[in-house]
Protein backbone atom coordinates (compact mmCIF):
# COMPACT_ATOMS: atom_id res chain seq x y z
CA UNK A 1 0.00 0.00 0.00
CA UNK A 2 1.17 3.56 -0.74
CA UNK A 3 0.95 6.04 1.47
CA UNK A 4 0.66 9.58 0.45
CA UNK A 5 2.74 11.69 2.75
CA UNK A 6 0.61 14.75 4.24
CA UNK A 7 1.29 17.60 2.57
CA UNK A 8 -0.60 21.33 2.32
CA UNK A 9 -0.47 24.55 0.86
CA UNK A 10 1.30 27.76 1.87
CA UNK A 11 0.82 30.99 0.48
CA UNK A 12 2.01 34.65 1.74
CA UNK A 13 1.78 38.22 0.01
CA UNK A 14 4.68 40.06 -1.19
CA UNK A 15 5.16 43.13 0.67
CA UNK A 16 7.04 44.78 -1.84
CA UNK A 17 5.28 43.83 -5.34
CA UNK A 18 1.77 42.55 -3.89
CA UNK A 19 1.76 39.16 -5.57
CA UNK A 20 0.08 35.94 -3.81
CA UNK A 21 3.26 33.57 -3.30
CA UNK A 22 2.15 29.80 -3.31
CA UNK A 23 4.12 26.72 -2.64
CA UNK A 24 3.14 23.04 -1.50
CA UNK A 25 4.92 21.85 1.70
CA UNK A 26 5.45 18.44 2.30
CA UNK A 27 6.42 16.99 5.42
CA UNK A 28 9.07 14.94 4.68
CA UNK A 29 10.81 17.62 2.85
CA UNK A 30 9.87 19.82 6.12
CA UNK A 31 12.03 17.69 8.02
CA UNK A 32 14.86 17.33 6.32
CA UNK A 33 15.33 21.19 6.74
CA UNK A 34 13.89 24.42 6.87
CA UNK A 35 12.47 25.67 3.11
CA UNK A 36 11.90 29.06 1.71
CA UNK A 37 9.39 30.02 -0.05
CA UNK A 38 10.18 33.07 -2.06
CA UNK A 39 8.39 35.59 -4.12
CA UNK A 40 9.63 35.91 -8.14
CA UNK A 41 10.53 39.49 -7.42
CA UNK A 42 13.00 38.66 -5.17
CA UNK A 43 12.28 40.90 -2.51
CA UNK A 44 10.40 38.72 0.10
CA UNK A 45 10.44 35.42 1.36
CA UNK A 46 8.34 32.86 4.05
CA UNK A 47 10.39 30.57 5.72
CA UNK A 48 9.17 27.46 7.41
CA UNK A 49 10.84 24.53 9.87
CA UNK A 50 9.77 21.82 12.38
CA UNK A 51 11.17 22.27 15.58
CA UNK A 52 12.67 19.97 18.10
CA UNK A 53 9.56 19.01 19.57
CA UNK A 54 7.24 18.41 16.03
CA UNK A 55 5.98 21.96 15.65
CA UNK A 56 5.88 24.03 12.83
CA UNK A 57 7.36 27.69 13.08
CA UNK A 58 6.81 30.11 10.04
CA UNK A 59 8.35 33.46 9.42
CA UNK A 60 6.24 35.73 7.67
CA UNK A 61 6.59 39.07 5.61
CA UNK A 62 4.06 41.87 6.35
CA UNK A 63 3.29 44.20 4.10
CA UNK A 64 1.23 46.14 6.46
CA UNK A 65 3.74 47.29 9.58
CA UNK A 66 7.07 45.83 7.29
CA UNK A 67 7.79 43.36 10.17
CA UNK A 68 8.44 39.67 9.96
CA UNK A 69 5.83 37.91 12.26
CA UNK A 70 6.90 34.40 13.79
CA UNK A 71 4.60 32.32 14.25
CA UNK A 72 4.59 28.35 15.75
CA UNK A 73 1.69 26.01 15.23
CA UNK A 74 1.05 22.51 15.88
CA UNK A 75 1.82 19.66 13.39
CA UNK A 76 -1.96 18.52 13.13
CA UNK A 77 -3.21 22.12 12.22
CA UNK A 78 -0.63 22.83 9.25
CA UNK A 79 -0.63 19.55 8.06
CA UNK A 80 -4.70 18.85 8.44
CA UNK A 81 -6.85 22.30 8.48
CA UNK A 82 -9.04 22.94 5.73
CA UNK A 83 -7.92 26.57 5.82
CA UNK A 84 -6.17 28.63 8.94
CA UNK A 85 -5.11 32.21 8.49
CA UNK A 86 -1.86 34.25 9.80
CA UNK A 87 -2.83 37.48 11.10
CA UNK A 88 -0.54 40.90 11.30
CA UNK A 89 -1.26 41.39 14.91
CA UNK A 90 -0.74 45.19 14.87
CA UNK A 91 -3.95 45.41 11.58
CA UNK A 92 -5.45 41.85 11.67
CA UNK A 93 -4.76 41.87 7.76
CA UNK A 94 -4.03 38.21 7.22
CA UNK A 95 -0.83 37.09 5.95
CA UNK A 96 -0.32 34.02 4.59
CA UNK A 97 -3.00 31.14 4.33
CA UNK A 98 -2.54 27.41 4.85
CA UNK A 99 -4.58 24.52 3.97
CA UNK A 100 -6.15 23.05 1.14
CA UNK A 101 -5.16 24.14 -1.80
CA UNK A 102 -8.54 25.46 -3.36
CA UNK A 103 -8.90 27.37 -0.60
CA UNK A 104 -5.86 28.75 0.11
CA UNK A 105 -6.79 30.44 -3.65
CA UNK A 106 -9.79 31.64 -2.55
CA UNK A 107 -8.20 33.04 0.47
CA UNK A 108 -5.79 34.83 -1.54
CA UNK A 109 -8.55 36.13 -3.80
CA UNK A 110 -10.37 37.52 -1.31
CA UNK A 111 -7.37 38.83 -0.04
CA UNK A 112 -6.90 40.64 -3.47
CA UNK A 113 -10.45 42.78 -3.31
CA UNK A 114 -9.47 43.30 0.36
CA UNK A 115 -6.66 45.29 -0.60
CA UNK A 116 -7.92 46.84 -3.27
CA UNK A 117 -10.56 48.14 -1.35
CA UNK A 118 -8.04 49.04 1.39
CA UNK A 119 -5.92 51.09 -1.06
CA UNK A 120 -9.03 52.89 -2.97
CA UNK A 121 -10.43 54.38 0.17
CA UNK A 122 -6.75 55.44 1.00
CA UNK A 123 -6.67 57.01 -2.15
CA UNK A 124 -3.68 55.19 -2.99
CA UNK A 125 -1.88 53.71 -6.13
CA UNK A 126 0.54 51.08 -4.86
CA UNK A 127 1.72 49.33 -1.88
CA UNK A 128 4.22 52.82 -0.79
CA UNK A 129 1.26 53.27 1.41
CA UNK A 130 2.51 50.96 4.18
CA UNK A 131 5.91 51.61 3.89
CA UNK A 132 5.41 54.67 6.64
CA UNK A 133 3.40 52.84 9.26
CA UNK A 134 4.00 53.38 13.47
CA UNK A 135 7.13 51.31 14.48
CA UNK A 136 6.02 47.79 16.17
CA UNK A 137 6.05 48.81 19.67
CA UNK A 138 3.07 51.08 19.45
CA UNK A 139 0.35 49.32 21.38
CA UNK A 140 -1.85 46.87 19.44
CA UNK A 141 -5.78 47.06 19.14
CA UNK A 142 -7.25 44.85 22.01
CA UNK A 143 -9.15 42.95 19.84
CA UNK A 144 -6.20 41.87 18.09
CA UNK A 145 -4.18 40.99 21.39
CA UNK A 146 -7.43 38.97 22.62
CA UNK A 147 -7.30 36.88 19.58
CA UNK A 148 -3.37 36.22 19.47
CA UNK A 149 -3.63 34.98 23.34
CA UNK A 150 -6.85 33.06 23.41
CA UNK A 151 -5.32 31.13 19.80
CA UNK A 152 -2.08 30.43 21.52
CA UNK A 153 -4.22 29.25 24.67
CA UNK A 154 -6.15 27.03 22.55
CA UNK A 155 -3.36 25.23 21.27
CA UNK A 156 -1.28 24.90 24.24
CA UNK A 157 -4.69 23.13 25.69
CA UNK A 158 -4.81 20.78 23.04
CA UNK A 159 -1.16 19.72 23.50
CA UNK A 160 -2.17 19.48 27.08
CA UNK A 161 0.66 21.47 27.77
CA UNK A 162 -1.25 24.36 30.26
CA UNK A 163 -0.82 23.25 33.83
CA UNK A 164 -3.28 24.91 36.98
CA UNK A 165 -3.63 23.67 40.74
CA UNK A 166 -6.44 21.24 39.69
CA UNK A 167 -4.93 19.60 36.65
CA UNK A 168 -7.70 19.36 35.03
CA UNK A 169 -8.72 22.47 33.94
CA UNK A 170 -10.91 24.27 31.52
CA UNK A 171 -8.83 27.20 30.41
CA UNK A 172 -10.38 30.90 29.11
CA UNK A 173 -8.78 34.49 28.79
CA UNK A 174 -10.09 37.49 30.09
CA UNK A 175 -9.10 41.19 28.47
CA UNK A 176 -7.99 43.84 31.10
CA UNK A 177 -6.17 47.58 30.07
CA UNK A 178 -2.80 46.30 30.01
CA UNK A 179 -2.96 42.66 29.91
CA UNK A 180 -4.40 39.43 29.73
CA UNK A 181 -5.87 36.94 32.21
CA UNK A 182 -5.32 33.29 31.92
CA UNK A 183 -7.36 31.30 33.81
CA UNK A 184 -8.98 28.20 34.86
CA UNK A 185 -12.87 28.10 35.65
CA UNK A 186 -12.06 25.48 37.73
CA UNK A 187 -9.36 25.82 40.48
CA UNK A 188 -8.99 29.73 39.84
CA UNK A 189 -5.34 29.17 38.82
CA UNK A 190 -4.27 32.05 36.54
CA UNK A 191 -1.42 33.87 34.83
CA UNK A 192 -1.25 37.62 33.36
CA UNK A 193 0.14 37.86 30.06
CA UNK A 194 1.27 41.74 29.36
CA UNK A 195 -0.15 43.39 26.38
CA UNK A 196 1.78 46.90 26.17
CA UNK A 197 3.36 46.31 22.98
CA UNK A 198 3.37 44.45 20.01
CA UNK A 199 6.99 42.78 21.03
CA UNK A 200 5.53 42.00 24.07
CA UNK A 201 2.30 39.64 22.25
CA UNK A 202 4.75 38.22 20.07
CA UNK A 203 6.57 36.71 22.54
CA UNK A 204 3.68 34.53 23.74
CA UNK A 205 3.90 33.28 20.70
CA UNK A 206 7.15 31.59 21.79
CA UNK A 207 5.56 29.64 24.83
CA UNK A 208 5.13 25.55 25.16
CA UNK A 209 4.02 25.56 27.82
CA UNK A 210 2.04 27.60 30.42
CA UNK A 211 1.59 27.20 34.41
CA UNK A 212 -0.95 29.02 36.46
CA UNK A 213 -0.82 29.85 39.55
Amino acid sequence: MIVKPSETTLAYRCPECGLGVKSIVGIFGLSASALRLKCPCGASSATVKMTNDGKIRLRVPCLVCRHDHDYVVSRDLFFGGELFELNCALSGFGLAYIGAADNVSAALEKSDRELERLLKEAGAENLDIFKHQPDAAEEIPDAQVYDIVRFIVKELEAENAIHCRCENGDYDVQMFEDCVSVYCKNCGAKKLISTASLAEARAFLEIDQLTLT
